[in-house]
């Protein structure tokens, strides 16, 4: 990589930007930065509804289409001359997808960003987002610096986030990248409002409708969650004034942030009541924790039984659901070495969760204004 004459301005190429972390961090870039702000987008109905800032230009092209994002030569030939820091949002975060498919975006789609990086001789950083989840059904503490897969996956979403860790390990001989791992994201600590529905927010519907009776867990076992505010000051931070290339960092809650798992349903019961006085006539009692294996046993009844409301809520929140039984706190000491000192630190998770269960009713989980 050759740098470029410090009178030119940098050139920022965001990938999934249109995404509930993506559209806070081009507006933290935008805003603070001395660059060029470019957002590939894959032209979903989101990406056309969402609103960047003002000199943030935006490509419609695709990680899945190769190296050159189904771009014209003309732009891609731009791009790879202009380009000198790269931010890799873009991922396929469904939980229950077929693994071929999430291979598909998390693993071949990082790969071909990885092809064009290659080709970008001005290159001077680049930032790979991964999830704290490739720790897989590993108990216990997850450090920074370990690997996860050893005991297996939950899911697809895991294990094709672990394999782009690997790709993208390799790849740090020649280029110069970072990964962040982030925990579950489910909104914003100051309003609640929640940009992008996932397995929480859809876990919080089931128990809502009644639909969710029982999970699998212990009732002290952490439940790692972040805010999508602090999940971008601190990832706009550790890229753009402590850029460290080889490391890799957990963004997430901590032990001391986070809720056991039986804090939070309290917290989830007692919001719903809150926000809505009436659900609380519908006598819904609180899911029951259970042992995986009796957690499986119901899985298997609800599929014999063949109650096609009840299967489909299952299928919904198993995938998540599964993630309860290998309780695990993550370690992300080394970020909070560099974070601490800027004041950037992860809210306890029961500080704003209630704001988050009263978005997602008020707004029939943003179906409603």
């Amino acid at each position: 990589m050759t740098s470029r004459p410090a009178s030119e301005r940098r050139t920022i190429l965001v990938t999934g930007g249109t995404g509930a972390l993506g559209v806070e961090l081009v507006s933290r870039l935008a805003r603070t930065s001395n660059a060029s702000v470019v957002v590939l987008a894959r032209g979903t109905a989101r990406a056309r509804t969402v609103v960047l800032p003002p000199g943030v230009r935006t490509l419609t092209g695709d990680v899945r289409l190769g190296s050159t994002f189904g771009l014209g030569s003309a732009d891609v030939a731009t791009l790879r001359e202009r380009v000198t820091d790269i931010v890799h949002c873009a991922a396929d975060t469904t939980f229950n997808r077929p693994l071929a498919d999430a291979r598909e975006t998390n693993v071949a789609g990082t790969q071909a960003v990885l092809g064009f990086a290659k080709e970008c001789r001005h290159l001077q950083r680049m930032v790979c987002f991964s999830t704290v989840y490739v720790a897989g059904r590993t108990t216990g503490c997850f450090a920074e610096q370990d690997v996860g897969g050893a005991d297996g996956f939950v899911n697809s979403y895991e294990q094709s986030k672990a394999e782009m860790e690997a790709v993208v390990r390799d790849a740090m001989r020649e280029l110069p990248i970072a990964i962040y791992r982030l925990s579950t994201i489910i909104g914003d600590a100051h309003t609640g409002e929640v940009g992008g529905l996932n397995a929480i927010h859809h876990a919080l519907r089931l128990l809502y409708q009644g639909l969710a009776p029982m999970v699998p867990g212990r009732e002290t076992g952490l439940v790692d969650l972040i805010p999508v505010d602090f999940a971008a000051d601190a990832s706009h931070h550790l890229f753009e004034r402590d850029f460290t290339e080889g490391a890799t960092y957990h963004l997430c809650a901590g032990a001391a942030g986070s809720a056991t798992l039986g804090a939070l349903l309290d917290a989830t019961m007692v919001a719903f009541e809150r926000y809505r006085p009436a659900w609380r006539k519908r006598s819904i009692a609180r899911p029951a924790i259970v042992e995986l294996e009796t957690y499986e046993l119901f899985v298997r009844s609800v599929e014999e039984a063949g109650n096609q409301v009840l299967l489909q809520a299952t299928r919904a929140v198993q995938a998540f659901a599964y993630q309860l039984a290998y309780p695990k706190v993550f370690d992300g000491r080394r970020a909070d070495r560099v974070l601490g000192p800027a004041g950037i630190v992860a809210p306890t998770v029961l500080d704003y969760y209630d704001r988050i269960v009263r978005w997602c009713v008020e707004t029939n989980w943003g179906t409603q204004p």
